[in-house]
């Protein structure tokens, strides 16, 4: 199985965050190559995907824009649900909905939280920053947000511990199974 990650997964505070769960790809015989990913963070290399590269010369020659009928689904993974509200509910919010939208019905989101295991859990989710700023998002206003982005986008929303993060990103491209 080849899997694309997003050159922006590979870099900064990005690359040393996502160690654990490449390391863990790799150990399940998983090849990942770093792509241009127009939405997301992870696709499958697939047969089109391929041809794409390919025509391109190579994976470091292929553009955002080259891929974008090509990818059958996409795995947009955040680190928790606080980086998720960071998303829905702050300034960058028109940067993620515009990738919600060049997604239509192609996008996971993969969300990093042991304790939650369902998109309802959120609903009672007690956000940390909440201690220090009264006004800060409460899981009520988070679930709303995220029922939203489902139901308008086609977006499916899905949990696991970081732990496994990696093993998740396979099955979910259709892996392992």
């Amino acid at each position: 199985m080849i899997i694309g990650v997003d050159k922006n997964q590979l870099v900064g505070k990005h690359g040393a965050s996502n160690q654990r769960k490449h390391a863990q790809m790799m150990r399940e015989g998983v090849r990942l190559i770093p792509l241009r990913i127009p939405f997301g963070d992870y696709i499958l290399v697939d047969d089109k995907v391929k041809k794409v590269i390919d025509r391109a010369g190579g994976a470091d020659k292929v553009h955002k824009k080259d891929l974008m009928d090509a990818i059958a689904l996409s795995i947009d993974t955040k680190k928790n649900l606080q980086e998720v509200v960071n998303n829905v509910c702050s300034r960058q919010h028109e940067r993620f909905k515009r990738e919600l939208i060049v997604a239509q019905e192609r996008l996971v989101l993969l969300i990093e939280e042991k304790d939650i295991e369902c998109l309802e859990d959120v609903y009672w989710w007690d956000n940390p920053r909440l201690k220090y700023n009264p006004r800060a998002t409460k899981g009520a206003a988070l679930y709303k947000s995220l029922c939203t982005i489902r139901d308008e986008y086609g977006v499916e929303i899905r949990f696991c511990d970081r732990k496994n993060t990696g093993k998740e990103i396979i099955r979910i491209l259709g892996g392992n199974e």
